[in-house]
């Protein structure tokens, strides 16, 4: 969504903070744009939105608080971005380029802390190729699910209430740390579609 005609377009800034092995917190603040809350999901209004992030160009959250602990990295370099985006999930642009934040950071992480498990998930035409799978995994266990779409997406995880907004031509990554047992589904939240379940055992 296009803003280069405003005279004052809104801005964002990033600081991340290395809390810990494979743990990351970020603070935002963003100047000239209301944050409202992604869910439920909005209709676009002018002045409104929230912020998208994304780890090495995938996408792990979409949040309206000005902090969010990311965790689950792995060790070596991270490029952190904070993007403005509308209700609806379009990145404000001004002047051809994302109204975004960025960082750099080096992780550390410790010699048992890696992903336990990685999962995938495709999305057609807004139907799971293959039908929605069961992720099973262990308490503890560091979980990376990887969503990849052709059409633009918002996908939601039950009780962990995570969030991920899914674009065509590139991979959506939700981490977690499964320290939850049960098992919870994640959903598209525009049709209700199920993607996947999470057995934590």
């Amino acid at each position: 969504m296009d803003l280069s005609g405003l005279a004052q377009p809104p801005s964002v800034s990033l600081t991340a903070t290395s809390e810990g092995p494979g743990v990351v917190d970020l603070e935002i603040a963003v100047d000239g744009l209301e944050l409202v809350p992604v869910n439920p999901p909005q209709q676009h209004h002018v002045g409104q939105g929230h912020v998208h992030i994304t780890v090495d160009g995938a996408s792990v959250a979409m949040i309206s608080d000005p902090r969010y602990r990311l965790t689950g990295l792995s060790s070596g370099s991270h490029v952190i971005a904070a993007v403005l985006s509308s209700n609806d999930h379009r990145d404000y642009v001004v002047n051809g380029k994302p109204v975004a934040a960025e960082v750099t950071l080096t992780v550390e992480v410790g010699a048992g802390m890696v992903v336990d498990h990685r999962f995938d998930v495709d999305l057609v035409g807004g139907e799971v190729v293959g039908g929605p799978p069961r992720l099973k995994v262990a308490v503890g266990d560091l979980v990376e699910v990887a969503i990849h779409s052709d059409t633009i997406e918002e996908v939601h995880l039950h009780i962990y209430d995570m969030s991920v907004a899914v674009h065509p031509g590139s991979r959506a990554i939700l981490r977690l740390a499964a320290t939850i047992p049960g098992v919870f589904e994640a959903e598209l939240h525009g049709s209700g579609l199920r993607v996947f379940e999470l057995q934590v055992s």
